[in-house]
C-alpha cells in the first residue's frame, strides 16, 4: 500500500495550521480561567522553581512539584517555606519508578525491545512525571491543570489565564478544545535538527509544547510516551480532531547549547522522525492509520534529504558553531541509518495499543479524597510537611 494520491511526504517547517487559530493573545478576566493546579516535572535545583511558585501564587492554585535528579525535596520544601507558600505538594519520583498504570508497551519497546538500538542514548523521566500529574488530577477531580517545566520563564498571570481559558471553548469544528498551549520562542523549543535548520538559514517554526500546556482533565486525554517529542504524541489525538489550540502567548526557556554533544541529536532522532512523520500526514488530512511501511520508507528518505540540506548549507551557519552543527548532524544520521520502516510501523502499532489500554485505565481511576491518598495509590510518598 502507498499513501493516497496527493499525499505530500515531507517534513514541514511549521505545523501552525494544525492548531486552533489565535491571531492575538487572549486576555480574559482572571476569574474566567479557574485553574486547579500547576504541575511541574522538576529535575533542576530548587531555585529553578521560583517562577512556578510565583505563578501559582498569582493564580491562587495548587502547585504540584514532581522531583528527581537535582531537584532535592528537602531543598524544595525549604524554598516553599521561605516563601510562605503552603498550597503545594512535593513528591519524590524514584529513579526507575514503575507502576502498573504506566506499564506501556511503547516503554518496553524502546527500553528492552527492538527500539533499544535507536533510543538507548536517551534517559529522561519527564514523561512519567507528566503522566503522574495527569493521574493525580483525575483522581482528585481537578478540571484544569497547567504543565510547566522548571526551565520555563516569562509566563505572566495574564498569559496563564488566557491559555487556560481556551479549554472548553469551541474550535473550528464546533468541538471544545481539550489542550491549549503556548509557544517557546526564546529560547526556541526545537529538536537539535530543527535548531540546525534555523542556524543554516532554513525556515523553521516552533510548535505548541508540553513545557507550557493547559489540559482539560475532565475530557479524555492521552499519555506521554517515553520518547522524544512525547508532548506531540500526547496531544496528537486532539490535533486530529482540531481540539488543540494555542493562546498566542510566548514563554521563555533557559538557553542551552543544542549542539554541545552529538548524543543529544542521536537520542532525539527516533522521536523526531515519529512525531514529524505523523504530523506531516495531518497536513494531508490523514491519520496514523495511513502510516504504513511505504509511507515510512518515503518519510525516512525525506528525513535524509533534510539532513543533507543542513550539511550542504553549513557554510551559511555562524562560524563558531559550524563544526558542532556538523557533528550533531552526523550523530543524527548515524541513528537515522538504524531506523527502518518496519521499526516505525511497529512503534505506531504499540502506541495505538497503549492508547486503547490507557483509555480504559484512565476512565476506571478511583477518586481519592486527598492528595496523600492519591499519592499512596501511586506508591509515591509525599515529602514531609507538604499539603495533603
Amino acid at each position: 500500500m502507498t499513501p493516497p494520491a496527493g499525499t505530500e511526504v515531507c517534513q514541514h517547517p511549521t505545523h501552525a495550521q494544525l492548531i486552533g487559530p489565535a491571531e492575538t493573545p487572549v486576555t480574559p478576566p482572571r476569574s474566567a480561567a479557574a485553574l486547579d493546579a500547576i504541575v511541574v516535572p522538576a529535575s533542576r535545583p530548587a531555585e529553578n522553581l521560583k517562577s512556578a511558585i510565583r505563578l501559582a501564587e498569582s493564580a491562587n492554585c495548587h502547585l504540584v512539584l514532581l522531583c528527581s535528579l537535582q531537584a532535592d525535596t528537602g531543598c524544595v520544601s525549604r524554598l516553599l517555606a521561605d516563601r510562605s507558600f503552603r498550597s503545594a505538594t512535593v513528591i519524590q519520583i524514584p529513579e526507575n519508578y514503575e507502576h502498573p498504570l504506566f506499564d506501556f508497551e511503547t516503554t518496553r519497546w524502546v527500553k528492552t525491545g527492538p527500539g533499544r538500538v535507536v533510543c538507548a542514548a536517551r534517559y529522561c523521566d519527564l514523561s512519567i512525571k507528566r503522566n503522574v500529574g495527569l493521574v493525580l488530577a483525575r483522581m482528585l477531580g481537578w478540571a484544569r491543570v497547567f504543565f510547566m517545566d522548571d526551565d520555563i520563564r516569562g509566563v505572566s498571570a495574564d498569559a496563564l489565564a488566557g491559555t487556560v481559558s481556551l479549554l472548553g471553548t469551541e474550535g473550528p469544528r464546533g468541538l471544545p478544545y481539550r489542550t491549549a498551549g503556548m509557544t517557546v520562542s526564546e529560547y526556541p523549543d526545537n529538536s537539535v535538527v530543527c535548531h540546525a535548520r534555523r542556524s543554516v538559514g532554513e525556515e523553521q517554526d516552533v510548535f505548541v509544547t508540553g513545557s507550557v500546556l493547559a489540559v482539560d482533565c475532565t475530557a479524555p486525554f492521552g499519555f506521554f510516551p517515553d520518547i522524544y517529542n512525547e508532548d506531540w504524541l500526547f496531544f496528537y489525538p486532539d490535533a486530529v480532531e482540531e481540539r488543540l489550540t494555542s493562546s498566542g502567548f510566548q514563554a521563555e526557556q533557559l538557553p542551552y547549547d543544542p549542539f554541545a554533544s552529538p548524543r543529544r541529536a542521536a537520542a532525539q532522532e527516533f522521536g523526531d522522525v515519529i512525531a514529524e512523520g505523523l504530523y506531516a500526514l495531518l497536513h494531508s488530512k490523514l491519520g496514523a492509520e495511513s502510516a504504513d511501511r511505504d509511507y515510512w520508507r518515503m518519510f525516512l528518505d525525506e528525513r535524509n534529504r533534510i539532513l543533507d540540506e543542513i550539511v550542504n548549507r553549513l557554510p551559511d551557519a555562524p562560524g563558531e558553531i559550524r563544526d558542532k552543527i556538523g557533528k550533531a548532524i552526523e550523530g543524527a544520521r548515524e541513528k537515522l541509518n538504524d531506523i527502518g520502516p518496519d521499526m516505525c510501523v511497529a512503534y505506531i502499532a504499540a502506541w495505538r495499543s497503549d492508547l486503547r489500554r490507557w483509555a480504559d485505565l484512565r476512565d476506571a481511576l478511583p477518586r481519592a479524597g486527598s492528595m496523600a491518598e492519591a499519592a499512596r495509590r501511586l506508591m509515591l510518598p509525599l515529602a514531609a510537611g507538604q499539603a495533603t
